[in-house]
């Protein structure tokens, strides 16, 4: 939804942060990995129960993989082997989120450590219409789309994060957003 709905005006604001930033010697690839080491922080701070530090390693994490696209564009350097490295980083960094939120829940949750199968049920689901959509896509079909992309995950988990009591049913949410959206093709 964000994604479909508010790229360009999202696209319109950071373009001159990715003028600016192509001044300096950092590449798209570079802001990328940027991104998946602050957001491996931000699991690891989420696991050990830190969850403000985890929103906000969280926020950060979020902001290269904002700019890469504008660094790219603003560069030049747009590619398909770029946009292919940008999506798959975006998964591990989601595993490494996911995984923080279970290795949390299932500390703080030791009458219910089955409860931390919760986001790893996120991470799978979304990670099956993250297939469903670029195998869709390889074959000539349209799959853009829906109401559970990534950026209203990672705002989801971050209203979980800053009020940890929502943490679960946020979880709970996500994934009934997710699997009644499985089939992204519309």
């Amino acid at each position: 939804m964000f994604d479909g709905r508010f790229r360009v005006p999202v696209e319109r604001a950071v373009k001159p942060l990715g003028n600016g930033l192509r001044r300096t010697r950092l590449t798209p690839d570079h802001l990328t990995l940027v991104g998946l080491v602050v957001g491996a922080g931000a699991g690891v701070a989420i696991g050990w129960g830190a969850l403000n530090l985890g929103l906000l390693l969280v926020i950060l994490a979020a902001l290269p993989d904002l700019l890469d696209g504008a660094l790219a564009k603003a560069s030049g350097s747009s590619s398909q082997r770029g946009a292919f490295f940008d999506s798959v980083i975006d998964r591990i960094t989601d595993a490494f989120l996911l995984g923080g939120v279970a290795w949390f829940i299932i500390k703080d949750n030791p009458e219910h450590p089955h409860l931390g199968i919760l986001p790893v049920a996120v991470l799978s689901v979304s990670s099956i219409i993250s297939y469903e959509r670029a195998k869709a896509e390889s074959l000539g079909l349209s799959a853009k789309g829906g109401l559970m992309e990534r950026a209203e995950r990672v705002i989801l988990l971050c209203l979980g994060l800053l009020f940890d009591n929502l943490l679960l049913p946020v979880l709970w949410l996500m994934l009934a957003a997710l699997l009644s959206l499985a089939n992204v093709l519309g």
